[in-house]
C-alpha cells in the first residue's frame, strides 16, 4: 500500500515583494491557493520566480518543507513566533511526518492530478534570512539540515487546495536527501560517496555536477 499524507498547499505568489532589508524583490512569502493550481514541467502558473539562477526550472518546480520544521526556527528566533506558518519559507508544498532523512532522491509523489519526482536538496537562501530579518538563518539551516526539498514534475496536473500527498514510488537506491546535504556541506567526503552521487540519475545535474569536480578535483 502507498503511503499517503495530508499536505498544505499549494503555496504560490504571482508578484514579488520587495525584501526592506536588502530591496531586492522576492516571491518567497507565498499564500495558500483556494483554487486547484496548474503544475506543468517549468512549475506552477501563477507562481512568480524572481532569481531563475537559483530558483525555478526544470529540475526545481515544487519546493517541499516540513512544517514542523517552524518550531525549531521560533526557538532560535522568538520575534517569528505566530508568523513563521507553511508558506513562509517559499515552499509550495507542507506536511507533517516528512522528513529529510525519510525521503529519497528519486522518489515519486502523486499530489493532486501531477506526479513529482524529488530532485534535490533546497539550498538555504539569504534572500529568506533578509525577508525574515533573522540573522544566521542561513547557516543554521545549512547547519541542521533542516532544508526541505524540490521536485521535479514527470506528469502535469491541476493540485487542489489540501490535495494529500501519495508516494507511489520508492527509488531503489534509497539516498535520503540528509545523505545528499551531509556529502555537500562535508567537504571531505570519502571518494567512494563522491562517486556513488556523481552517478546518481535521479539527482540534479546542478548537484550531480558539484560532486564530479569534487571528484575529479580530489584525484588530482
Amino acid at each position: 500500500m502507498n503511503e499517503i499524507w495530508p499536505a498544505r498547499g499549494p503555496f504560490l505568489r504571482d508578484r514579488p515583494l520587495i525584501v526592506e532589508a536588502s530591496g531586492r524583490p522576492s516571491a518567497m512569502d507565498k499564500q495558500a491557493a483556494d483554487v486547484p493550481a496548474w503544475l506543468d514541467r517549468e512549475g506552477f502558473q501563477g507562481d512568480g520566480v524572481v532569481n531563475r539562477k537559483h530558483h525555478g526550472g526544470p529540475n526545481r518546480t515544487v519546493c517541499h518543507y516540513p512544517a514542523e520544521h517552524y518550531a525549531l526556527w521560533v526557538k532560535h528566533y522568538p520575534f517569528l513566533e505566530g508568523e513563521l506558518v507553511p508558506g513562509s519559507f517559499g515552499e509550495n508544498l507542507s506536511t507533517d511526518g516528512l522528513s529529510e532523512g525519510e525521503v529519497c532522491i528519486g522518489d515519486c509523489f502523486r499530489w493532486g492530478e501531477a506526479v513529482i519526482q524529488v530532485s534535490q536538496p533546497r539550498s538555504p537562501c539569504s534572500t529568506l534570512e533578509a525577508r525574515l530579518e533573522a540573522p544566521r538563518l542561513t547557516r543554521r539551516m545549512s547547519d541542521s539540515g533542516a532544508i526541505g526539498w524540490l521536485y521535479r514534475t514527470l506528469e502535469p496536473g491541476w493540485v487542489a487546495p489540501y490535495a494529500s500527498l501519495e508516494r507511489i514510488e520508492s527509488h531503489p537506491d534509497r539516498v535520503s536527501i540528509a545523505r545528499i546535504w551531509a556529502a555537500h556541506v562535508n567537504h571531505h567526503a570519502d571518494i567512494g560517496t563522491l562517486e556513488a552521487l556523481a552517478d546518481l540519475k535521479p539527482l540534479s545535474n546542478l548537484y550531480r555536477n558539484r560532486f564530479r569536480q569534487r571528484l575529479d578535483y580530489r584525484r588530482g
